[in-house]
């Protein structure tokens, strides 16, 4: 168009193109936003065109992209420089596309040109491998996909087989905006998968078995359910496994026969290791990044995978079963009887948590081939956590050597129960009566009576402080013919509580069998099996409970397993590890004038199978997780930063700190910032964040999560309406997402991989319990002082430094000495580290998982 003659304001259309426009026969018609008045005289640039169109346009994309006149893409940093000239076209029209930020939307076509929908993806650099992935997960409804026995084809036309994918990008077999595929790759006879298992083609596969299934509301029909299938991962076995050919003997195959559970902070990569070694000894291996990358259900993903391997590889190091996945995974794999063959990395064994479900487990040491043994006193001198020798390198020769190890011991358990391949029914009650108990209603023979026909038994876990007090409660039970068990009757036995956890820790060596001769070994079978028989637990809550070793383990043995009733004796300061464990429960107090008949009450509906359980915290569950989901679906698929804190700030250089840390974080493309809409550290760094990445011209990136309200006054925390709703945060996007602020705190701690911490009180420290308690890491600016530097009883555990950070960085977080900005770079650099390590690598899925869309109800919005 020429309009170098123009004076003065002309008219000009603006079209919205779709991303196929121009590409053979299919081609879509713009779309028509409307016009807009420009004078060229006065703006010159692309960049001074955006506001001009978001005040006189009715309708605009949230996200768009400018393209010039030949129709090229243009990004932010091209707009500074190019002239709007150079995006009118011949009939005056300027055209934009949708932006999907760190995203692009791929087309996907059948040979023939058939379309089977699109998905998200983000690196176009990466493996083909991946790509299929995430179509298999974000594609669940396209039949013609759910065998997998399709190809790729390249710009070439030629197909890609499944070995090659390794070796071939995302960019080699993108045609414009689009990838095909060729069906029958494989013809019909279908395919072999890891586990041995034949899928025919047009045989319909069953869904997964859920032992904990959090159903959400949705806006599917009850015939509409999405099922994610498991995958071919990465990191493929040099041949393929089959029963004949495999170890382990026996009937059905499970989906995979080894699952490796980990601590991913820890573990990472010894579980790549000792997953490729397996594979290698022609084991399927089930490994959580390598089957939940980019879809479906993390929880029923898990629970299903345990459910239906054969043997279970916990790796178990300083941090195994202080995390809420990880404390799950064993539960339930004791719960239905899984081979369980622990390799520990510990200077002690059993471990501190898990002192009672280990008690009968002989483990395999990590340093097997090696020949070290564990150190038999002490612990690291630092922090008293029990901690792996050395760096986080596995030497192969010891990696082979446990592999071998555990292929020993799956031949031996496997000759050992050929002829009982499929669960018993003493199993199938213990699911029922321990972690399907809050989803089931359940018969009257395995809810009213033992195996005996006795009455169901009640278990009272109390401290030998308040042991008149647990004679009382005896008294009570009793009297309503209810069997009672106090673990006082333990005392009688060799050796006493007195609260110290590691007197009873028994030293033992890497050939060493558990020692069936010890007091404490005994009491630990005698609990485990008063435990199966109880219909409830009841924890006596106290200071002497909380501060005692031996009834920690019980804690964490029962949890999860049985119906809890939490009993407060007295008023203490509860410590994290409890208050996440049994926190969620509904409390009985004894200072209640009323709470022998509450009490009474609840164990009766307990133990009495016409009478259904209260499900309160289920729904409880329910409700976080569908937050959960809800978060994962606003949110960036890239990586997020959580920022915690203070309100206000107490040390000096607190608020230069913050500054220097958002601009540090701006530094880095495709990063978020969210924060909980709080005054303090999380507006200072995310606004510091949002101002440097609006000077650089780059998306903002910078989310508040708020509850809908707080029943507390938190007006001088966050801007609070006088009914306690909560308002928008001036800058960045808001996202109003659970019932209150301790909610909204659990949360996000099970979206967010990383969480910078700065001061902080005892909120701040709840959240860093949260986070640690989630598998994720934490990175604490501890010379700020307050939760970051160890007040408030925030876990010891985010103080160590992660795999891959390096120590001069993570060292300069405490120093006095440091300036702002060396904190702030200190910090940028931790962070480039952690999403480039192998824990972040395997695990940056796990968070932002595609879902089916959800009906909102009032406590999910987003503005």
């Amino acid at each position: 168009m020429e309009d170098e003659g123009l004076d003065g304001p002309s008219v000009f259309g603006v079209s919205l193109i779709p991303e196929t426009r121009g590409i053979g026969s299919h081609s879509q018609q713009d779309t028509v936003i409307g016009s807009v008045l420009i004078d060229l005289t006065v703006i010159k640039h692309v960049e001074d065109l955006r506001p001009i169109l978001e005040s006189q346009l009715d309708i605009l994309p949230t996200a768009y992209r400018f393209l010039t006149k030949q129709r090229w893409p243009l990004n932010l940093k091209q707009e500074q420089s190019v002239s709007i000239k150079c995006l009118i076209n011949s009939e005056g029209v300027i055209t934009i596309r949708h932006h999907y930020g760190s995203k692009r939307r791929i087309g996907v076509l059948a040979e023939d040109g058939k379309s089977l929908g699109f998905i998200f993806f983000s690196d176009m650099n990466m493996k083909v491998s991946h790509l299929r992935k995430s179509i298999n997960f974000q594609l669940t409804e396209v039949r013609e996909l759910w065998d997998n026995s399709w190809l790729f084809l390249d710009n070439n036309s030629w197909p890609v087989s499944t070995r090659q994918e390794e070796d071939v990008t995302v960019l080699q077999v993108l045609c414009s905006h689009s990838v095909r595929v060729r069906f029958g790759a494989w013809g019909n006879t279908g395919r072999q998968i890891d586990s041995g298992i034949e899928l025919k083609k047009d045989t319909p596969v069953p869904p997964p078995t859920k032992i904990q299934r959090m159903e959400t509301t949705s806006s599917l029909s009850s015939n509409d359910e999405v099922v994610c299938y498991t995958q071919p991962h990465s990191m493929s076995p040099l041949h393929s496994i089959t029963e004949a050919d495999s170890p382990l003997m026996g009937g059905s195959q499970p989906a995979k026969q080894v699952l490796i559970s980990y601590v991913r902070a820890e573990a990472s990569q010894y579980a790549l290791d000792l997953k490729s070694e397996l594979e290698r000894l022609r084991l399927s291996v089930y490994l959580d990044v390598h089957e939940i990358f980019g879809g479906s259900d993390w929880q029923d993903s898990l629970n299903y995978a345990v459910s239906n391997c054969a043997v279970f590889v916990p790796l178990v190091t300083p941090r195994y079963g202080d995390t809420q996945w990880t404390n799950r995974e064993i539960k339930l794999a004791d719960v239905l009887s899984k081979y369980i063959v622990p390799v520990s990395f510990l200077k002690f064994w059993p471990p501190r948590c898990l002192a009672i479900q280990f008690a009968t487990t002989q483990f395999i040491n990590w340093k097997l081939a090696s020949s070290t043994s564990f150190a038999s006193h002490g612990s690291n001198e630092s922090n008293g956590i029990d901690a792996v020798d050395g760096c986080y390198m596995w030497d192969r020769p010891d990696v082979v050597a446990v592999s071998k190890e555990i292929v020993k011991r799956c031949k031996r358990e496997s000759m050992k129960n050929k002829k009982n391949s499929t669960v018993s029914s003493s199993q199938v009650s213990l699911i029922s009566r321990g972690f399907s108990t809050r989803y089931t209603v359940l018969s009257g023979d395995e809810v009213d009576c033992g195996g005996d026909g006795r009455p169901s038994l009640v278990v009272i876990c109390v401290h030998p402080a308040q042991e008149a007090f647990a004679k009382d409660l005896r008294e009570i039970f009793e009297g309503e013919k209810l069997r009672v068990w106090t673990t006082l009757e333990l005392n009688q036995m060799n050796g006493h509580d007195d609260g110290n956890s590691s007197d009873d820790t028994e030293i033992l060596g890497s050939e060493q069998e558990i020692i069936g001769t010890s007091s404490q070994y005994k009491r630990e079978l005698i609990f485990q099996g008063k435990v199966d028989e109880a219909g409830v637990i009841i924890f006596v809550l106290s200071k002497a409970f909380a501060e005692s070793g031996t009834c920690k383990q019980q804690v964490f043995y029962c949890e999860q397993r049985k119906q809890v009733v939490p009993l407060n004796y007295e008023a203490f300061e509860m410590p994290g590890w409890m208050s996440l464990l049994i926190g969620t429960n509904t409390f009985e107090d004894v200072q209640r004038t009323d709470y022998k008949s509450t009490l009474l009450n609840r164990v009766q509906r307990a133990v009495n199978s016409d009478t259904m359980e209260d499900t309160t915290d289920y729904a409880k569950e329910v409700q976080i997780n569908a937050a959960v989901q809800f978060i994962c679906q606003k949110l960036p698929s890239t990586g997020c930063i959580y920022i915690a804190g203070g309100t206000k700030f107490f040390y000096s250089k607190s608020a230069a700190i913050c500054t220097c840390i958002g601009q540090s974080l701006a530094d880095l493309d495709n990063l978020s910032v969210v924060t909980g809409g709080f005054y303090g550290v999380g507006h200072t760094i995310s606004q510091s964040f949002y101002e440097s990445r609006q000077k650089r011209g780059k998306d903002s990136n910078v989310w508040h999560i708020l509850p809908v309200k707080d029943e507390q006054d938190r007006s001088a925390q966050a801007r609070q309406n006088a009914d306690k709703t909560f308002q928008h945060v001036p800058f960045g996007q808001t996202i109003y997402c659970g019932e209150s602020v301790r909610e909204r705190e659990t949360i996000v701690s099970r979206v967010f991989d990383i969480c910078i911490l700065v001061e902080g009180g005892p909120g701040a420290a709840h959240e860093a319990e949260e986070f640690t308690w989630s598998d994720h890491t934490v990175i604490p600016i501890k010379c700020t002082g307050g939760a970051a530097g160890g007040k408030f009883k925030v876990p010891e555990k985010i103080f160590e430094v992660p795999p891959e950070v390096d120590a001069t960085d993570w060292q300069c977080l405490s120093s006095k000495e440091s300036s702002p900005e060396e904190i702030g770079q200190a910090v940028k650099n931790i962070v480039l580290s952690l999403m480039k390590g192998a824990a972040h690598q395997m695990t940056c899925q796990r968070s932002f998982y595609k879902r089916p869309s959800m009906a909102r109800s009032r406590s999910l919005s987003c503005s």
